[in-house]
This record gives C-alpha cells, sequence and structure tokens, in this order.
C-alpha cells in the first residue's frame, strides 16, 4: 500500500532513502535545490516567452509523486483524463519503468500477447502480423494495393489495444523528473497534447516500438513502413521544456531492423516531434541517439493554421547518429545552436536541417562530425522552403559556410537564401564554437544532474 511521508529536518541522503523506499508517495520533497521545484530560467529559448515554463514546481504536498511501475507513473500523471488536468503536479522517477509492465503483475507483455487478444473478424483465427505480412505481400496475389479487409482491420484493433497499454497523456502544469542515474522509461508513448506548461528532465525514454506498424504501399515509389509512435510528443501544447533527456531505440537499434517487403519494417517514429501548432519550446542539454527521423517540427504542410506557432530553441543537444530530421522544420522560427552532430556512416544518413513549408531555421555554432563518403552540402535538405540562416558552424573541425555550400550544389529552383526574417533574441549564452563538442558531450543526457535529493 502506498504511503504518505511527512520529511521534517533530515539530511538529504536520509531523506532520499524514506521516500524511495515508499513507492507511490505524495509528500513534502521541496528543498533549496530540490530539482523538481526547478524551472526554465528566463531568456533561456523560446520556452522561456512570455510566462515561460515553470512546470509543476507549485505542487503542494498531496500532488507530489515517485514512482517506480508503469501503473504508479500512468495514476501520477492523472491516468485516463491526464490531459484534463491541470493542478500542478511533480513525479520523480526512479529507476527503470517498462510500458508493457502487466496491469496484474506479472512480467511483461509480448507483441504476440496483444495479438492474441484480437479476433481475425469473420474468422476463428487470432491476429498475427505474420499472417498479415503474408496476406498482402506486394509480390503476391494483392499486389501493391493498400490493405483493406478482416486483417487490416485485426492490425488497427491490436494498434488500439497497444496504444492503450503504452500511451500516456500528460496534464498541464507538470513535471516529470528522474531521480538519480538511472531513471529510465522503456516502450512508452508520452503523449503531451493539449495542454501547457509542461517540464520533461533527467530521463532516459527509449523503445516506443509499434508492434504493428502499417504498411503503405503509396508511401514513395516502392512503400514503405510507418509506426505510430514518438518516445515523445508535444502535439497543439505550448511552453514546454525538455532537458538532459536521453532517447533512443533501446534495444532494437534500426540496424537491427529486418527488411519486409523490401523495406525497413519501421518499428519507430519520432525521438521528440513538436508538431500541430505547438509553441514556445525549449530542448536543451539532451541526447537524441541513433534513430532515423529524429525530430519533426511541424506535421502538415497544408495545416496553415501553424503559421506564427512552432517557436523552438535547441541547444547543447548531442545527436548521436541521426538519420534525418535533426531537426525537419515547417512554419517554425527555430534557434538551433550550440549543439553537437555526429553522423557515423554514410548508409544512416539522409541529410540534418530540413526546410521545409514556410520554415525559418537559424542555425548557429553547431559542430558537425561527418563520417567518410557525406560531403557537407548533405547537411541542408529542402523540402519546399526557402530560407535558412547558418553562421559559425564547424565540420569536421573547420568553419564551413553551410548554406553556401548547399547553394553550389543545386539548381537555382533549389536554392536558399539567408533571409529567414527574425533573429534569436532568447539565448542565455553562446558558448564558443571550440568549446560546445566538450560541453555537450559532458554535460548532456539523462543522469547528468544534481541528484542529491529525488
Amino acid at each position: 500500500m502506498h504511503q504518505s511521508v511527512t520529511l521534517r529536518r533530515a539530511t538529504l541522503s536520509t531523506a532520499l532513502k524514506l521516500v524511495l523506499a515508499s513507492g507511490l508517495v505524495c509528500s513534502t520533497l521541496a528543498t533549496a535545490a530540490d530539482l523538481g521545484r526547478e524551472v526554465l530560467a528566463t531568456g533561456d529559448g523560446w520556452g522561456s516567452y512570455g510566462p515561460g515554463v515553470t512546470g509543476g514546481s507549485a505542487a503542494s504536498d498531496s500532488h507530489i509523486y515517485v514512482v517506480n511501475t508503469w501503473q504508479e507513473l500512468r495514476t501520477a500523471l492523472g491516468g485516463t483524463s491526464a490531459q484534463n488536468q491541470t493542478t500542478p503536479r511533480i513525479i520523480y522517477v526512479k529507476g527503470k519503468i517498462n510500458a508493457m509492465e502487466r496491469a496484474e503483475g506479472g512480467g511483461l507483455l509480448t507483441c504476440d500477447d496483444i495479438a492474441e487478444q484480437v479476433q481475425v473478424p469473420g474468422s476463428a483465427q487470432t491476429f498475427s502480423m505474420e499472417d498479415f505480412i503474408e496476406h498482402f505481400d506486394p509480390a503476391g496475389a494483392w499486389g501493391m494495393v493498400t490493405p483493406e479487409g478482416p486483417l487490416e482491420e485485426a492490425r488497427v484493433a491490436a494498434t488500439k489495444l497497444q496504444t492503450k497499454q503504452i500511451q500516456q497523456r500528460f496534464g498541464s502544469n507538470v513535471t516529470l523528473i528522474g531521480v538519480g542515474k538511472d531513471a529510465h522509461i522503456i516502450g512508452a508513448h508520452l503523449l503531451v497534447k493539449e495542454v501547457s506548461n509542461v517540464i520533461i528532465r533527467n530521463l532516459h525514454i527509449s523503445d516506443a516500438y509499434d508492434c504493428f506498424p502499417e504498411w503503405d504501399p503509396t508511401d514513395g515509389s516502392a512503400g514503405n513502413w510507418n509506426s505510430l509512435y514518438d518516445n515523445i510528443s508535444l502535439m497543439t501544447v505550448e511552453h514546454a521544456w525538455v532537458d538532459h533527456v536521453t532517447l533512443d531505440d533501446g534495444d532494437h537499434p534500426r540496424q537491427s531492423l529486418p527488411k519486409v517487403y523490401g523495406r525497413t519494417f519501421q518499428v519507430h517514429d519520432g525521438l521528440l516531434d513538436i508538431t500541430h501548432s505547438s509553441n514556445y519550446v525549449t530542448a536543451s542539454f539532451s541526447i537524441f541517439g541513433d534513430h532515423d527521423k529524429v525530430n519533426l517540427i511541424g506535421s502538415s504542410d497544408s495545416r496553415l493554421v501553424d503559421r506564427d506557432k512552432l517557436k523552438v530553441t535547441m541547444h547543447h543537444n548531442h545527436w548521436v547518429n541521426p538519420g534525418q530530421r535533426a531537426p525537419r522544420v515547417r512554419f517554425g522560427q527555430v534557434d538551433v545552436y550550440n549543439n553537437y552532430s555526429q553522423i557515423l556512416a554514410a548508409a544512416d544518413f539522409t541529410s540534418m536541417w530540413g526546410v521545409g513549408f514556410e520554415s525559418a531555421i537559424y542555425a548557429e555554432k553547431n559542430v558537425i562530425e561527418l563520417a567518410s563518403g557525406i560531403a557537407a552540402n548533405k547537411v541542408i535538405k529542402r523540402y519546399g522552403g526557402q530560407h535558412i540562416f547558418t553562421e559559425g558552424n564547424l565540420v569536421n573541425g573547420s568553419p564551413v559556410d553551410l548554406l553556401a555550400v548547399y547553394n553550389a550544389s543545386v539548381s537555382a529552383a533549389d536554392q536558399l537564401t539567408s533571409n529567414v526574417g527574425w533573429a534569436p533574441t532568447l539565448r542565455l549564452q553562446v558558448n564558443n564554437v571550440n568549446d560546445v563538442k566538450g560541453i555537450v558531450t559532458s554535460q548532456s543526457g539523462s543522469g547528468k544532474l544534481d541528484s542529491d535529493h529525488p
């Protein structure tokens, strides 16, 4: 049974032991250096605009939690009605949590466990992705036609069951923060949607694995598998801060994924995607681990309500072998400075900065290391946009005018200008580009914050 603990004049280390021993706890945790009470500093990127980001820093004792299971985390966030909650709350994550934990205990669910709960309409059989793949093989009788019928209906039903299991919404005025160096959430889709004032810090978040990805034969010339889940999705959110977070694919790195129908069986979408008119976001001191489609900012060229939205700052982050979208932007005024990117293999890489429709990226004093066989002109890719500002960036240790080398490699119709129409003012400190790699590698990612307290 969960219990409430009142911390009196104990030392920090004693208080921490008391708190963590109690499971899901509502207690008086605030100290002068309590990370849960910290807010985004004034001037620290677009997130600090206007009222800034305070998360759950004003939480009362009855809305402070320490969690170490998936069910405890979901309950602390507000359960199935989380998106309707506005009462400030601080949630401390302790240890490793897996979103496929069985609600009744007894280990982890598998993809097959979920599939076996779904009966194929008109059949006595339960669903399996193996049957789906065999039936809709474009090399067979079905051909390059969009799936439909009982097996596709069953796949959708299985997806709904998985979504119910692994997807968790947030409310407004929330701080979610890891305790110590090993706070880790696995297999979850953290959906921050239609809320405001959210902080996520000091967490390792891995492998939002889609058991039942969608096959779309019309996606590209050869079709593609598309996954439903991001590790973190910010959708229609105002004022958010994602800081000292490590995001990756966990036990299912992209190089391990099989080919099905000749295409990668894609079980992941984004690591951190910021879409659907989200606005005033700062993402700082985080690691984006080896992943294909890393950061999408803006969801659709046709979503004109996104104009004057999607204002995002990304600083002091470490992209480790991004395939693309680091970031890829539509509409937004996106400040990308003092980041470090390592491209480890030409075969895994498409581009970094995607210049999308009406986007305005301001990329300054970043450090980029490109593997052999990758030219500097591949850092930028045009997706219907017109402008990107680049200045003071290092590529493989040397200053490179990335806009100039891009323009020299494409036709006149695809060339870009530096006239993005704005210049960043919300920056606390811009480091000398020669210092960026050392700062980012030593300070970014989960487990780097002071953890003398929960």
